[in-house]
């Protein structure tokens, strides 16, 4: 691995203006300079987490931040081990502090009874919280790209994905300090930037194999959508900046609501008939779907919210709704009662 870039000052003015636009989406959609902060990126060696790791810094250097990393070896494939080092010599080359964590993903999703992606995403994020206490970090920069977000949609689709979800993955989630500042860009954009400036990369070759939903869908299914419409990825962004706009003014629409909501002592929530009547079908869904979210873990599927909303509108008094998570709704003369078994 060759001498890279030190600063900004040091790219082409095309390679400059690409880390700069890559700023521009992050602080439109954090709303702040996440450069100016301390910023843990996580990185597993591959073109995207690599690249982004570079960036980060460069823009880190540029705004006053600092930058620090956190790789996960998965214990997966025999060349995991030349993944840690490569990430570990490229935080050497750039002065950024490095977290490893040598994971038994495979022994964690036999002992919890799951697959193999599942388990490596619980295990990732939980040691992605544990560097940012470490690090004091202020944001979490995560590599997903324009092809991430593309197939995250299609994919939530074909598991029958309804609103808001059917968007795809967020680019900013304050509460998880999460930002994906490369959700606009595009994943041969950030191998031509490596290319460039002369920075290697991992190469996974598991990501070629079947075995797995994600990469069926990358590997088989994304490259004949992508030929029937060259452009899916812009077009894919386009929904997802309408679909953050509907859930803004659907979250106006239900703060307005919200005042109306009483809460018990218990923890158990009442929605009264009073503000129900007045509501649109489209904005009491979303008022169930918000207070179901509120109460804990559990994700509640469309048409069960849909068959509530039924039962209200048909004054079922004493019908019962069962939601993942112990989630309980009661429907009686004057509302809707929400609580945990």
């Amino acid at each position: 691995m060759g001498s890279l870039p030190k600063s900004i000052q040091e790219l082409d003015p095309k390679l400059a203006r690409f880390c700069l636009n890559i700023e521009k989406f992050g602080k439109q959609k954090s709303g702040k300079n996440f450069a100016a902060f301390p910023m843990l990126v996580g990185v597993s060696g591959g073109i995207d987490s690599t690249a982004l790791l570079i960036i980060a810094t460069l823009l880190a250097r540029k705004s006053g931040g600092r930058v620090f990393c956190a790789h996960v070896d998965h214990g997966l494939r025999e060349e995991s081990a030349g993944d840690r080092i490569f990430v570990e010599d490229l935080c050497a080359m750039l002065d950024v502090p490095v977290e490893p964590l040598a994971a038994d993903v495979a022994g964690y999703a036999a002992k919890n009874s799951m697959g193999l992606e599942e388990a490596g995403r619980i295990i990732r994020y939980d040691f992605f919280n544990q560097c940012l206490k470490k690090f004091k970090a202020e944001y979490l920069l995560l590599a997903h790209h324009v092809g991430d977000l593309s197939e995250d949609i299609v994919m939530r689709l074909i598991r029958g994905t309804g609103w808001p979800a059917l968007a795809g993955m967020i680019a900013y989630d304050p509460k998880r300090k999460l930002l994906r500042p490369l959700l606009s860009t595009k994943k041969e954009d950030l191998e031509n930037f490596l290319r460039s400036i002369g920075c290697p990369w991992r190469e996974d070759e598991s990501n070629h194999s079947d075995d797995y939903t994600r990469n069926r869908l990358r590997n088989n299914i994304m490259p004949l959508l992508n030929a029937e419409n060259p452009n899916l990825g812009a077009g894919l962004i386009r929904l997802k900046n309408q679909a953050e706009l509907d859930e803004t003014y659907w979250d106006e629409k239900i703060a307005d609501v919200s005042e109306y909501i009483e809460s018990g002592e218990n923890g158990e929530i009442f929605l009264p008939c009073s503000i129900l009547n007045k509501c649109h079908s489209a904005l009491r869904l979303r008022i169930y779907k918000k207070i179901l979210d509120g109460l804990g873990p559990g994700h509640a599927l469309f048409d069960s919210i849909m068959q509530l909303d039924r039962a209200f509108s048909a004054r079922k008094s004493g019908s019962t709704f069962q939601f993942p998570g112990n989630k309980v709704v009661k429907v009686n003369k004057a509302g809707l009662l929400f609580n945990i078994n």
